[in-house]
């Protein structure tokens, strides 16, 4: 979506704008941060990761 700003656009309406396309922008998508921290590992990550990467060759 494009938004046309014009000179006589005061700072409160440019606010307003910046505002409601932040909150569109925020509800799409998925909030990963709640999975922060809950990954529980058995092992050390590096070693998870180097064999991950040897799947490759």
């Amino acid at each position: 979506m494009t938004t046309i700003l014009k000179r006589s656009t005061t700072r409160k309406q440019l606010a307003a704008l910046l505002k409601a396309k932040r909150r569109k922008r925020k509800g799409k998508g998925v909030d990963v941060k709640s999975f922060a921290g809950k990954l529980k590992l058995a092992g050390d990550p590096l070693e998870i990761q180097k064999r991950m990467r040897d799947g490759w060759k």
